[in-house]
């Protein structure tokens, strides 16, 4: 019966170490040993041997707790949320895998100008990487939509730190320092198409060369300047490629007001040059990037083309919900001997969000933002824009549109738009035209 009581015993507090953590599985295991020795269960010899053998195991659990602890801090960090990023514990290397696909249907009326755009298209279908090592990164991204490859963003960089100022290079093929709304990514933009003088000839999106930065460690303030250029100009067995010209800008902005990321107001204004290149054309879409419809436009031939000089000036408030941004553009065409062309154009927009978000400020531009509840959010916002023509020598060409917008975002990586476009006040070569094209615009898009 003694046998019996004891083997219980042991086997009972066996059973309850072996439910405890590893600390208080051996202290269990010492006090029973203890018990039985006492007792007289065991004896003496067996107990020194058996607490040696618990102790030996005590070590080598706390020796595989350390090993699991060591490789967890050599383990690389690993983000699922919205996006994958990989980077190290210590944070001097990352890489992300990024993208977007967008997908639109389009309904135009050209109201007689031209034939209407009518279907659905893959708008935007990117893929690339970016990532870091030390003070170095690089971003990689291509666009496949429509079948034809171009190359979107290519480049290095560095970036350090000058006392409380962040200062930074890229070399590569990257954003020009010009204008607010072409900087803004897709991504985030309010409507599906930015103002029409926005991403073109007047204020250029991309370029090959070289962008230096310095701002303000929480960008209360930045600068930026970048020298440019297109593609290699060579006369190889009398082929002479084509010159895309050079490309100089800077730009700046500031923070007059800051409350907090979701109550401030900032001021920007950029300078553009453009030189070289065989001829400049200026052809801007009224409702549609397909319109076939394009009265509105100007064009400079190779032997009067002498260069371009561009300035513009813009302004982004966010308060709480509601959010407005404007930018202005003036652009002259300087020529050998028929006149200058200037171009003026203008764009305000005012969006708010039903849900209670916030249009998100990042690094002195927009990005995207979060829904507050499992049922997403929602964003009405409307934009007024105008753009005229003014040949020195010929009678001017404008027009003005209204943009007004429903967005629905059900994650912060998922977002559909719903557009409506109207061009009025239609002016050409100096004659109203009672044409005013419009358009209805549908998106689903996703990024990461």
């Amino acid at each position: 019966m003694k046998l019996k009581t004891s083997s219980l015993l042991i086997a009972g507090a066996l059973f309850g170490a072996a439910v405890l953590p590893a600390q208080a599985n051996n202290d269990a295991m010492m006090d029973l040993l203890k018990v039985l020795r006492d007792q007289g269960t065991i004896t003496s010899e067996n107990y020194e041997l058996l607490s040696n053998a618990s102790k030996a195991d005590a070590e080598v659990v706390e020796a595989v707790k350390n090993d699991l602890a060591a490789a967890k801090s050599d383990m690389p960090k690993i983000t699922t949320e919205g996006k994958i990023k990989i980077e190290s514990q210590d944070g001097n290397w990352s890489f992300q895998p990024i993208g977007r696909v967008m997908w639109d249907a389009v309904d135009t009326d050209s109201d007689g100008g031209a034939a209407d755009v009518k279907g659905t298209e893959l708008r935007r279908a990117r893929l690339g990487f970016e990532g870091s090592v030390y003070d170095w990164g690089y971003k990689f991204e291509a666009d496949f939509a429509g079948g034809d490859t171009s190359v979107k963003d290519a480049y290095i960089s560095y970036g350090t730190k000058i006392g409380d100022m962040k200062a930074g290079v890229k070399l590569g093929q990257s954003h020009i320092p010009f204008g607010l709304n072409t900087k803004i990514s897709s991504k985030y933009m309010t409507f599906m198409d930015r103002p029409m003088f926005a991403d073109s000839s007047v204020s250029p999106a991309r370029s090959s060369g070289a962008v230096a930065s310095l701002a303000a460690k929480d960008y209360s303030w930045s600068l930026a300047a970048g020298l440019q250029s297109g593609g290699f100009s060579s006369d190889n067995g009398g082929d002479l490629y084509e010159v895309n010209g050079s490309t100089f800008a800077v730009r700046g902005s500031f923070l007059p007001f800051m409350q907090d990321k979701n109550h401030l107001v900032q001021i920007g204004a950029a300078f553009l040059n453009q030189g070289g290149g065989d001829k400049f054309d200026f052809k801007p879409d009224l409702v549609s990037h397909e319109d076939t419809y394009k009265p509105v436009s100007l064009s400079s031939s190779a032997t009067e083309f002498d260069g371009a000089n561009a300035f513009t000036i813009d302004a982004l408030a966010v308060y709480g919900s509601f959010h407005a941004m404007a930018e202005y553009l003036d652009h002259t065409v300087e020529q050998e001997n028929t006149g200058d062309i200037d171009t003026t154009a203008f764009a305000v927009e005012a969006g708010y969000f039903l849900t209670g978000e916030s249009l998100k400020w990042k690094n002195g531009y927009t990005s995207g933002i979060t829904p507050k509840s499992s049922s997403g959010a929602w964003q009405v916002a409307a934009r007024f824009e105008t753009l005229e023509i003014d040949p020195s020598l010929a009678s001017e060409s404008e027009y003005d549109k209204f943009t007004v917008g429903v967005n629905y975002y059900p994650t912060s990586n998922i977002r559909l738009m719903l557009n409506y476009d109207q061009v009025t006040d239609l002016t050409v070569n100096g004659a109203g035209s009672a044409i005013e094209p419009s358009a209805l615009k549908f998106r689903a898009q996703a990024y990461w």
